[in-house]
């Protein structure tokens, strides 16, 4: 891992601070509490979180939310990580993050967001939000305060400590967790012995049960032939009562039938009864038509003149009458008026005197004309009259010639009616001898069928008992078949016993061998790697103690070492020395010889830890300048791609590629750029 930029907002004494990583040994200067111990606590923030730290420890005072982001690569990929804190209610927690990848952008919970960078640094370790990376801590980056700590731990403790950092442990958890397999076997191999106890038994009971079977096989197939029997009789007896019932409904039909032909024959007598009679009268009608038609025919004509003419005439006549009369009445009318002048003497028109001799003439003459008239109107109406008579005769004739036309068409017609009533009596004959005929047929019929229905009641009852034996029979055989399958389930049940038997102590022969495996071979094997690989580790490890320590301190007299459990030992003059009563210098050097050699086995041995990364926090307390010296050809040979230091020391700028700056005005910690 190469850390690129980091960016603390509201960060312990940080308000805003960015510092842009460059690969090379970089020093991060200032003085004691100027906030530079924070920048590395940034940087393990970014990473996995608070941790087992407080919220109110690395929240600015006063502010109510804080972040840091922080770029870096792994592997030649970016990654940008950022974490978040909030502070609600007094109380300052981590609320959800980000993280970039190559291929997208995550927004993670804390827990999230420590799982994932894990991930990506495969670091083997639980992803426990409330923990530090014990991988971090010992290959990475120790706090100043924890530098010497690790040399006065109890023997146990520190051996612990050392066994998780160089994946040891791992070996030691092997072995349990192969005891603990070897322990459970075991137990499973004896349960398993225990349930394959009386395969014997079984197999006896098997025996008689495949007697038990094949004597019930036997009842099984004397039920089923019998049962064969009875489904044949009774499927006869069936088709024989089917035919029967069909029989009966043939009888139900031809009584239909005969119910039908009776009422036809009835209907037909009764049709023709009341025909025979509607016959006679149209015969009697026809009779007296034809007669009239007859006393018609001979009737001849009162005259050769066309009725038309006749009433020509009569209306020429009549109006020659009605002119006669007129004129009669004209002359009476004059001849009134000549007896009133001669009579009164005085002109009616001009009241002049006249005498009577004067109008005898005129009257004379009207007398005369008066009775030419009187003979030619009773000569006219004479002879209307006579016209008149012949207009009604011929009229009557004409009547009577229509009448004679009408008596010929309804002569006709009765006489059609008569032919269709005959010949609809003749069809009525017809049926009501096929009605009589049919009757005999279907009497005879009905005979025969009426034999066969009273057959059907014997059928019936063959049918009821042929069922009845064959429901017994066939319980018989439900009970059979009951009887064999229970003896086959048992059968089934005890091969089902007999292979979970012999499974059993197939299982437990081989979880045997298993565990004799594990407890033989398997665990003391991983003893004896573990052994020999923590030997090789501790060699490695003293001998890179030894070389760090000799590097620091320049005194021949002054040697150290470790023994097989990591305690750090001094010799001076061939005589050991507590580490307690070493100077500053001394103690430091110690320290950080043991400190490298860890940091480099750590990297070597951990798989999931691929560091060019190291982090080293006040590493030269209480050195004398020759030891300062001796730093920068430790840290040559040490060779790591990315070294941060964290010093106050001003000697150390020497041997550093660049130098940040950190002060602090007032309460706030800043950050300046080389």
């Amino acid at each position: 891992m190469i850390i690129r930029e980091l960016e603390l907002r509201n960060f312990r004494s940080h308000g805003h601070s960015v510092v842009r990583f460059p690969e090379g040994r970089t020093l991060l200067e200032g003085d004691i509490g100027s906030g530079k111990s924070s920048v590395l606590m940034g940087v393990e923030f970014a990473l996995f979180g608070l941790g087992s730290e407080s919220g109110n420890a690395v929240l600015k005072l006063g502010a109510d939310e804080g972040e840091v982001r922080m770029v870096f690569d792994v592997d030649g990929s970016e990654y940008e990580v950022k974490r978040r804190l909030q502070r609600k209610a007094g109380r300052v927690q981590q609320i959800d993050g980000e993280l970039r990848t190559p291929a997208e952008t995550l927004n993670l919970s804390p827990s999230e967001l420590k799982e994932k960078v894990l991930e990506v640094l495969e670091f083997n370790e639980a992803p426990d939000p409330k923990a530090q990376s014990w991988i971090y801590r010992y290959a990475v980056y120790t706090p100043q305060e924890e530098m010497k700590s690790i040399l006065v731990l109890a023997p146990d403790q520190r051996l612990q400590i050392l066994r998780r950092a160089f994946r040891v442990e791992d070996y030691k958890t092997a072995t349990s967790n192969a005891e603990e397999a070897a322990r459970a076997i075991r137990l499973e191999a004896t349960k398993l012995e225990g349930m394959s106890v009386g395969v014997g038994d079984l197999r006896a009971q098997t025996e008689r049960l495949l007697q038990e079977e094949e004597r019930h096989r036997g009842e099984l197939a004397g039920f089923e032939a019998e049962e064969v029997k009875g489904e044949e009789q009774a499927l006869a007896l069936k088709a024989e009562l089917a035919e029967a019932q069909k029989r009966e409904l043939d009888l139900q039909s031809t009584k239909t039938e005969r119910d039908y032909y009776e009422r036809l024959g009835s209907d037909a007598s009764k049709d023709a009864a009341e025909l025979a009679g509607e016959i006679k009268d149209v015969r009697g009608r026809l009779k007296k038509t034809e007669a009239a038609v007859d006393e018609a025919s001979s009737r001849k004509a009162p005259t050769t003149i066309p009725l038309a003419e006749l009433k020509r005439r009569e209306r020429s006549l009549d109006a020659r009458v009605k002119k006669l009369e007129g004129l009669k009445g004209a002359t009476d009318a004059k001849l009134s008026e000549y007896r009133s002048m001669t009579e009164e003497g005085v002109c009616p028109v001009c009241e002049r005197p006249v005498e009577a001799h004067d109008f005898d003439e005129k009257r004379s003459r009207k007398e005369a004309e008066r009775e030419h008239i009187n003979e030619e109107l009773a000569g006219a109406e004479s002879e209307l009259e006579e016209l008149r008579g012949k207009v009604e005769e011929m009229m009557e004739f004409q009547e009577a010639r229509k009448e004679l036309a009408a008596g010929r068409s309804e002569a006709s017609r009765l006489k059609d009616e008569l032919d269709r009533k005959e010949v609809a009596m003749r069809k009525l004959e017809k049926r009501v001898a096929f009605a009589k005929d049919s009757l005999k047929q279907i009497g005879v019929q009905t005979k025969v069928l009426e034999e066969v229905v009273q057959q059907k009641r014997v059928t019936e009852k063959k049918l009821d008992q042929t069922e009845v034996t064959l429901r017994r029979v066939r319980e018989g055989l439900v009970k059979a078949k009951e009887r064999l399958e229970g003896v086959q389930k048992r059968q089934t049940e005890i091969a089902i016993q007999i292979v979970a038997k012999e499974d059993a102590s197939n299982r437990g022969r081989k979880l045997k061998e298993r565990e004799i495996w594990l407890s033989d071979y398997f665990v003391p094997t991983v003893r004896t790697i573990e052994k020999s690989v923590l030997a090789t580790i501790n060699q490695e490890f003293d001998s890179m103690f030894k070389r760090w320590f000799a590097m620091l301190v320049a005194d021949p007299e002054k040697e150290v070492s470790v023994d097989e459990d990591f305690t750090p030992a001094v010799m001076q003059g061939g005589y050991e020395q507590d580490v307690k009563y070493l100077s500053g210098g001394e103690r430091t050097s110690v320290a950080l010889a043991y400190r490298l050699a860890l940091n480099l086995l750590a990297q070597r041995v951990s798989v999931g830890m691929k560091s060019n990364l190291l982090i080293l926090d006040e590493p030269t307390d209480g050195f004398s300048r020759e030891q300062l010296g001796s730093v920068r050809e430790v840290l040559d040979e040490v060779a790591c791609p990315q070294v941060i230091i964290v010093s106050h020391d001003k000697e150390l700028e020497s041997f550093a590629d660049q130098i940040f700056r950190v002060v602090k005005s007032g309460d706030e910690s800043s950050i300046a750029a080389p």
